[in-house]
Formats: C-alpha cells, structure tokens, sequence
C-alpha cells in the first residue's frame, strides 16, 4: 500500500507542475489579451492587422476577412477579444481546482476526499465553459469524464470513511484486550506499552514504512494474550517455575493464536501472527511451532527482541531488574541463534532511542497505547 502512494505521489507530482505550467501560460495569453483590447479601442488601422494580431494569440481558432465582413471592424474585435478572455478566465478557474486536487492528492495520506470530488464537479462544468470557445468535441468528452472521476473520487471517500472506522474499532479492541491482559497479573506494570514503543523504534530503524511501524506498534501490545487462559497462580509465583508450569506458560503463544484466530481486521491478523512467533527462534529451538529463520514473521522476530529486553529490564516476582548494559550485552550475545541478526543491528543502532523509551514508560507511569 506504502508502494501504491508513492508511485501516485509522484505521478501526481508530475502533473501538478505541468498543470501549474499550463495555468501561467494562459494567465499570460490572459494578460495578453487585455493588454490587446485596451489597444483595440484605440485603433486605427485596417481590418487585415486586427485579423493578424487575434491569430498570433490564438491557440486553436483562426479568422480571416470573411468572419467580419458583415460587422463593423471594432465591434468585431471588442466582441470577440472579450470572449477570449472570458474563456481564459474559466480556463485559469479549471485548472485552479485541478491543482487543488493534485495538491491535496500529494499531501493527504487519504485523497479520495468528497472536497475532491466537489473540486471534480465544478471543474466539469468550467471545463465547458472554458473549451466550447475553442473545440466542441473536446468540451463534450471533457465533461462526462470529470463527472466520472467525481463519482469515483466520492466512492472513495465513502470506502476511506469505512476503512478508518474498521481502524478505529480495531485499535479500541486492542487497547480492550491489552489492558485486560495488563489487569491478568498486576506485576507486568506498563511491559505491553515499552514492547509496544520498542518494537515501533526497532521497525523503523530496521527499514519498514512508517504505515508498517504503525501497524506493528498496535498488533504488538496484544503479543500475550494468550496469558489471559493461563492460571494466575503460575504468573505470579513468586518463584522460578517448575518444568512443568513452564509447560504451561509456553502455551500462551498458542492460546493467542487461538483466541485472534477468527477475529476481522488487517491489524488484529498482524496481533495473532505476533502473538504466535514471538518466542520463535532463528535456530528452531522457539515455540509452538519450532520455526526457522525467515519461516519466522518479521513483526514476530522483531517482538522478540523487544519483548525480552523489556523483561529483563524489569523486576518480577521471582527477580531484580537487569542492569540495562547488562541485558544489551545479553540480548546481542544471543545474535543468530534466540535472535534475528538484522533485527538485532536494528536494536543495536537504535539503543539509545529504546532506551529513552523505556525510562519514559516506566511501571509508575500511566498506561495509553492511542496518542491523544
């Protein structure tokens, strides 16, 4: 999608400049005329001189001694000088509301606006106006096409209106079920929200788009969902687990899976894949599934690193906090076997930024995943 709108922008790039080139030239044929009917009034010359001069600042007619034969010679020129400008004016105006369009198209993340479509609407009609002077046919097809794209773009902005109440409705059950889990076991404090933020920097630096990290950030405060189905006894001991608690606490990345698996929406499909890779391994040795290098999901190995810094970082029940040059140390030690190798440079780069974050967001601040 990221690709999709550069490649528009930068269409539409092209023809914003060549549109504003087409709107000065005929703002200067405008002036032109002008400046030749001032002069008409004054003339005093014969009529073959106004025929030549109406020529040399014509684009598309041409008049010659028959077409004012039966008028009187200043009337003529006045008339028709007139409706030069007159159709230049519309033209300027057209061309003004098509800029308008490309300049919103260029800069809005969502250029199927209904702004844009009136824009379409009443360029239609000036597109009449402005060309009946010059070509008929031209005026004609010029006209149902600007009405179709008008349609098109208000089609749009209906379909844009969906899509960003789908957005909003998924964003607010994410931060439903990520405060739920955060409530599940009160000594994880603001650990989604750091994930969150981490995971965010480590994409960016790492080279996905800004829709990419976005999306990444959401998806990942629901990384362990899944540990609303495990007992609250086990996530709160306040001592190492057992084999077989830890049996238990490795099935949350399944239950994730599970609980998100029939859920709508292209964010809360990236929350599961998240939730199911994010104790995956490059050397297979991760759960559930035992994948593999780049059989793991990107968002999944780049949650991983996050998401274990973070917990050594922080106090549980059963330690102390890592010092945080102590968990680097320990999270690039792990590189290319527990840990992506490009995720880990993108950590690597990004440090100092993860770890303004973390000290922003520790367990004493308040818990908001959505900026205001």
């Amino acid at each position: 999608m990221e690709e999709t709108r550069k490649l528009i922008v930068r269409h539409s790039n092209r023809i914003y400049r060549l549109f504003w080139l087409a709107a000065l030239v005929f703002i200067l044929l405008t002036v032109a005329a002008v400046g030749g009917l001032v002069y008409l009034l004054a003339f005093d010359g014969d009529a073959q001189s106004i025929i030549d001069m109406f020529n040399s600042i014509s684009l598309f007619s041409h008049y010659d001694e028959s077409d004012i034969a039966e008028f009187d010679l200043r009337t003529f020129a006045i008339i028709v000088d007139a409706l030069f400008i007159f159709s230049h004016i519309m033209f300027i105006l057209f061309m003004n509301l098509l800029i308008k369009v490309l300049k919103q198209i260029r800069s809005s993340e969502t250029p199927f606006t209904k702004d844009n479509a009136k824009r379409l609407r009443r360029a239609a009609f000036l597109s009449v106006i402005a060309l009946l002077f010059y070509n008929f046919i031209i005026a004609i097809v010029a006209f149902p096409v600007l009405m179709l794209f008008s349609a098109l773009f208000e089609y749009g902005a209906y379909l844009q209106a969906k899509a960003d109440e789908t957005s909003r409705i998924q964003e607010e059950m994410i931060v439903s079920f990520a405060e739920i889990t955060e409530n599940k076991s009160a000594q994880t404090g603001n650990h989604v929200k750091r994930v969150s933020e981490y995971s965010q920097i480590i994409a960016r630096q790492y080279g996905l788009t800004e829709e990419e990290c976005e999306r990444i950030r959401l998806a990942s405060t629901m990384h362990d969902i899944g540990k609303l189905l495990i007992p609250a006894e086990i996530l709160e001991k306040p001592a190492r687990l057992t084999d077989e608690e830890f049996a238990v606490i490795k099935k949350h990345s399944g239950y994730g899976g599970e609980l998100l698996e029939h859920v709508e929406g292209d964010i809360m499909q990236l929350a599961r894949t998240i939730a199911l890779d994010h104790h995956e391994r490059p050397d297979g040795r991760g759960y559930p599934e035992g994948k593999t290098g780049d059989g793991i999901s990107i968002e999944g190995r780049i949650v991983a690193v996050a998401d274990v810094y973070d917990a050594l970082t922080s106090r549980r029940s059963y330690k102390q906090a890592w010092d945080p040059n102590e968990a680097y140390s320990e999270i690039v030690k792990n590189t290319g076997t527990q840990f992506d190798e490009g995720v880990i440079e993108a950590f690597k780069t990004a440090y100092p930024t993860i770890e303004e974050a973390r000290r922003r967001y520790a367990d004493s601040k308040e818990l908001s995943f959505i900026p205001a």
